[in-house]
């Protein structure tokens, strides 16, 4: 097939435009139409002005005007019908996310599916469809402002959706958006605000003030409580840590039993349970804080900067099964609780087992949701909240052991006193 050559092709051109297609993506799709028309005429014998000629009768009689005309019709027809559309996304996005915010504060069920639902038709539908509507729609130097604007207002909603469902990652997304509004679109905006506005004073105070908004509220996440609000919350951490401290001194206890395998058992399970819950103690520190461990050690609890966070610990104790898990943490301390009954008579083991500090198979109600032991006290609860349970189990692990080695002795003081008096008496007869 014969191509044509510049200078054809450059009349055709001109001839297009001088008949009013002013549109450029038109005005390109009708040039390559139009030149794959003609060369295929021209490659049957025909002229290339004979082939132009017949080329530009197809358009019919209002010609290349008429063309344009209806597609500016039927563009303008799909791009209100894309509004609707877009407009349908944003009502039904505004109304979930409402009816969920209602749900959550009155605790009805069903919150979370309506904020996640209306979260999702938000970042995934409407502000895509708004993006690619501002992109058509503008000039190219104005991209920048509407893909910021579209990544900004994506993470914040992607943020604020984490952060009420408590899932992790939710403030990193959440000072990325508003950093990005912050940082790129408030100022673009603006800015070309600023350029074409009449009252250039008004404007400049007005984006000062949408400047000063976006800073409290980057500021407020990441205000701290005062260290005195922080040491009354962890004051019960602190003194269960004490308490703990205080039971540890079995030693001479250990010193007056029988050493026999019961009491080495129960000893050496204690020692294995207290050093699990201190290692996930220190974990849990440590990475929630972002300290080394030996630093993680040694910090006081009240000056903990992010005791409200619970995005940690449970991404470390529910999100794994290592050895830091829940799942870990109840197999060492039903091992512990095995070992602890090995210390009574066989006869009392079905009593004291009821009395155990930790009953895995009680079920809690919390918000109308059934949970067990572990997600009762460790699923999406703070730091601090976390931190205090552990120091009561191991509280509960050293009274649970004081009582077994009173209860030995009890044993061997009984076991003895029958001897002792038979001394006695053997003694008076003599």
């Amino acid at each position: 097939m014969p191509e044509l050559n510049e200078q054809q092709v450059a009349l055709i051109s001109a001839y297009i435009k001088q008949h009013g297609i002013a549109q450029n993506e038109l005005h390109d799709d009708l040039l390559d139409h139009v030149c794959t028309s003609i060369e295929n005429r021209t490659d049957e014998g025909q002229s290339f002005e004979s082939a132009f000629e017949h080329t530009i009768k197809l358009f019919g009689p209002g010609g290349l005007k008429q063309v344009q005309q209806q597609t500016f019709e039927l563009l303008t027809e799909m791009n209100e019908n894309m509004k609707k559309v877009a407009f349908s996304f944003g009502l039904t996005s505004t109304i979930l996310l409402l009816a969920g915010t209602i749900f959550k504060l009155m605790h009805w069920p069903g919150a979370s599916i309506l904020m996640i639902l209306g979260a999702a038709v938000l970042a995934l539908v409407y502000l895509p469809m708004l993006l690619w509507h501002k992109l058509k729609e503008s000039t190219s130097d104005e991209y920048v402002l509407h893909i910021s604007g579209f990544i900004g207002l994506t993470l914040t909603t992607v943020g604020v959706l984490f952060k009420i469902m408590h899932w992790p990652g939710a403030s990193a997304s959440l000072l990325a958006g508003i950093a990005t509004l912050g940082a790129v679109y408030v100022p673009v905006y603006f800015f070309k605000k600023y350029r074409s506005s009449a009252n250039k004073p008004i404007t400049l105070s007005s984006a000062l003030v949408a400047m000063a908004c976006l800073i409290l509220v980057f500021g407020l996440m990441s205000v701290n409580r005062s260290l005195s609000f922080n040491r009354g919350l962890t004051l019960v951490d602190t003194e269960l840590v004490v308490s703990a401290q205080r039971a540890a001194n079995n030693e001479a206890l250990y010193a007056k039993v029988e050493d026999n395998a019961e009491t080495q058992a129960l000893k050496s399970a204690v020692n294995k349970a207290l050093s699990h819950v201190e290692a996930l103690r220190l974990q849990l520190i440590s990475e929630t804080e972002g300290l080394p461990l030996d630093k993680a050690r040694n910090i006081e609890t009240y000056l903990l900067r992010k005791q409200d966070n619970f995005d940690v610990p449970t991404h470390i104790m529910f999100e794994g099964d290592g050895a830091m898990s829940a799942a870990a943490l109840v197999t060492t301390l039903q091992d512990f609780q095995s070992e602890l009954l090995q210390v009574y008579e066989p006869e009392l083991r079905t009593e004291m087992a009821a009395i155990l500090p930790f009953d895995f198979d009680t079920t809690y109600e919390f918000r109308d949701e059934k949970m067990d032991w572990v997600r009762y006290h460790f699923y999406h609860v703070p730091l601090s909240g976390v931190l205090s349970q552990l120091s009561k189990i191991q509280l509960d692990i050293r009274n649970a052991e004081t009582q077994a080695l009173l209860y030995r002795l009890s044993q061997s003081a009984v076991s003895e006193t029958p001897s002792r008096d038979q001394g006695a008496f053997e003694a008076q007869s003599l």
